[in-house]
């Protein structure tokens, strides 16, 4: 090599790293699944809604986007080995509930986009509600919230899938009369089985079925969290523009909460003191409660108690028996509910497992009875 040539390869990594030093701009490295679209995709002629979007705020920052491909089937524990170890700056579609907070390693951007459940259904059949669903057997993905809803309604017919694109799949087959699953993945697969001349897609609010998705970023990067929400300010058009070329639902969505949010009726009187609860207030019995409805009790109540279903809902339960719970949650436990799919726990649960776990939903009611 001549000293001149060595001299050029010299002088051109110096400019490179004095670039650097002086702040020129890098790629935007973004965390991406290789197989999820519409959202993300190793493809380069359909690279998916994210990456597409990620490409636009970097041309607007002036560098490029560089994708890091990593499996996501995992959910948000696919943030360790990727945002949170420095091997992209960027993770796309976070749940607006996933951080944000002081002290959290992961900050979040200002929504997206707001994403969402929809009924994909045919298009001469109405749906404003869930009793619409009602004799008809309609597709869902396995421990969905979709799932969980109509878990409890006996006049629904569920089929269950372990992907939202086998019960698109099973709609179009005539299997299913309907499939209740993720909007994006609906309007994705409809479109990819051209179902759309067939099929409509009703989006669906309330009851947990829809958020706002952001872009999360290490906690230390919040410059680079204050250039995203900038760009994402400006983008509004364009981002619609992105979801609708990836066929998401931008349909008002129908609010299945509004008749569910309806208050409780007002509960009788209370008559003359029943059972009590020796566990009452006692933290230690209420912990060991909580373990004890996890496992016994979750499957239909939700984890936590927390289901998104009100009638399942057990967070209600001083709303609608006010000074009678006690006995209510006794006499319903130990003699079950035949006819509602419950079964009789009273041979099998002792006493003291039954007051702890209800010593554990004293701790989770939303309110006291009027």
């Amino acid at each position: 090599m001549s000293t001149r040539v060595a001299l050029t390869i010299t002088g051109l990594i110096l400019l490179g790293l004095a670039l650097r030093a002086a702040g020129a701009p890098g790629p935007l490295r973004v965390c991406a699944d290789p197989e999820n679209l519409p959202f993300t995709s190793s493809d380069p002629t359909e690279k998916g809604f994210y990456l597409e979007l990620a490409g636009v705020i970097a041309a607007r920052l002036g560098t490029t986007m560089e994708p890091l491909f990593f499996r996501t089937d995992a959910g948000l524990r696919a943030l360790r080995p990727t945002l949170l170890a420095g091997r992209c700056d960027a993770f796309f579609g976070m749940p607006s509930t996933a951080g944000g907070a002081a002290g959290r390693p992961i900050r979040l951007t200002r929504p997206v986009l707001d994403l969402g459940y929809a009924v994909l259904l045919p298009r001469t059949m109405a749906f404003t509600r869930l009793e619409d669903l009602d004799g008809k057997t309609v597709g869902v993905q396995y421990a969905s919230t979709p799932q969980t809803l109509l878990s409890v309604r006996e006049a629904v017919r569920i089929a269950t899938f372990r992907l939202a694109e086998e019960a698109v799949g099973a709609l179009g087959r005539g299997e299913v009369d309907a499939a209740f699953v993720w909007g994006p993945v609906a309007g994705w697969e409809a479109a990819r089985r051209a179902l759309l001349d067939r099929f409509k897609i009703v989006s669906v609010s309330g009851l947990d079925l829809r958020a706002p998705a952001a872009i999360g970023v290490r906690a230390e990067d919040e410059a680079l969290r204050e250039r995203l929400d900038r760009e994402l300010a400006e983008l509004g058009p364009a981002i619609r523009a992105l979801a609708a070329k990836y066929h998401f639902p931008l349909d008002a969505p129908v609010d299945l909460g509004a008749a569910a949010a309806a208050p409780p009726p007002t509960p009788a009187p209370a008559p003359a003191p029943g059972r009590v609860n020796p566990f009452s207030g006692d933290p230690a019995a209420a912990a060991a409660g909580r373990i004890e409805f996890n496992v016994l009790c979750s499957h239909c109540h939700s984890p936590n108690a927390a289901s998104p279903d009100p009638v399942r809902d057990l967070r209600l339960l001083n709303h609608r028996y006010g000074g009678r719970v006690n006995d209510v949650f006794y006499e319903t436990v130990t003699q079950g509910r035949p006819t509602k799919g419950m079964p009789t726990w009273g041979p099998i649960l002792d006493e003291r497992t039954i007051w702890r776990i209800k010593a554990f939903l004293e701790t989770v009611q939303k309110g006291d009875a009027d």
